[in-house]
């Protein structure tokens, strides 16, 4: 039998892991649209990819709101489960 606090904190991990491989991919998608749009701006591949990386990061782990979310898990996640 699986203990509840175990289950909750799977649940709540895959949830986080789902949430952000989504965000990512809907972000990768419409980089890729806006690159096709601005195409005849002329920028470098390289300088897409940079941007893309800088917006997945700022939108995912270094979103103020997310990053004290997974602080709070993390520290809750380390309290010892009750016996």
């Amino acid at each position: 039998m699986i203990d509840p606090y175990t289950f909750i904190r799977a649940i709540t991990l895959a949830l986080g892991v789902t949430w952000t491989v989504m965000g990512v991919v809907r972000i990768v998608r419409r980089a890729r649209e806006w690159q096709r749009w601005l195409a005849p701006v002329g920028q470098a591949p390289g300088w897409w990819r940079k941007q893309i990386v800088i917006v997945c990061l700022r939108a995912t782990v270094l979103d103020p709101v997310n990053l004290a979310l997974l602080c709070a898990l993390v520290a809750l996640w380390t309290l010892p489960l009750p016996q």
